[in-house]
């Protein structure tokens, strides 16, 4: 019962928050379906060559992807709370996507590595959610970082928690930024939508954890993520 009141409380603040946002969140859909239609309204000129029309073709189905992610993400912050309950391995979870993220962050000049501290010990919970939540920890750090940066991915086990880091050493995060990074809609890229961390700070928080941060403009950033490991 305790589990399903938490649960519902944090689905309330998270839906409250969307609609503190309205206006926010109108100009987040405006904007690229604004871009979506001045393409597609281009595409009709009679006058236009093949390469011209791909080009502006390619322009507009960007911009409606961006616009199906900007959704999709919307609603998974606001279902929120986790989907499924079943055992599955700590040091499995981490291979699996140092396996993913390993040769992206090498095409980049980046070195990656990971190690997890865990044996064969299992966590219960969302095996998918957790995955996307470290999955949007991973990426961030890939996309922060420049050729010849580093991202250190470990896990251990932290008393009743089971804690995952994921470490860079890029130029850092200014202090003002660092209590936004989590607020809904609240992004540094142009590409983003600004929903990736809000959505894993919920993921862990159902999980009986939570994320946090630490960051010093110059000497890296890194991103905690831990799950209760009775959650």
């Amino acid at each position: 019962i305790k589990d399903k009141m938490r649960l519902a409380a944090e689905r309330n603040e998270r839906l409250a928050a969307m609609g503190e946002m309205v206006a926010g969140l109108a100009h987040q859909l405006r904007t690229p379906l604004a871009a979506a239609l001045l393409y597609t309204a281009t595409l009709v000129q009679q006058e236009m060559g093949p390469a011209d029309r791909e080009r502006i073709g390619n322009r507009a189905i960007e911009r409606l992807r961006h616009l199906e992610k900007l959704i999709r993400d919307m609603l998974l912050f606001a279902r929120g709370e986790t989907l499924g309950r079943e055992p599955f391995g700590i040091c499995e979870l981490v291979a699996e996507l140092a396996q993913t993220l390993e040769p992206l962050s090498r095409a980049k000049g980046i070195v990656f590595s990971a190690d997890c501290h865990c044996g064969d010990t299992r966590v219960v919970g969302d095996r998918k959610a957790v995955a996307g939540a470290l999955t949007n920890l991973l990426e961030n750090a890939v996309q922060a970082l420049e050729a010849g940066g580093a991202i250190r991915f470990d896990a251990r086990l932290d008393g009743p928690v089971a804690r995952f880091a994921v470490a860079d050493n890029g130029r850092g995060i200014e202090p003002a930024l660092q209590s936004r990074l989590f607020e809904p809609f609240f992004t540094t890229r142009p590409d983003g939508t600004g929903l990736g961390l809000a959505i894993a700070r919920g993921v862990a928080r159902a999980h009986g954890g939570d994320i946090g941060i630490q960051s010093e403009p110059g000497h890296g950033t890194t991103f905690t993520l831990t799950l209760a490991m009775g959650a």
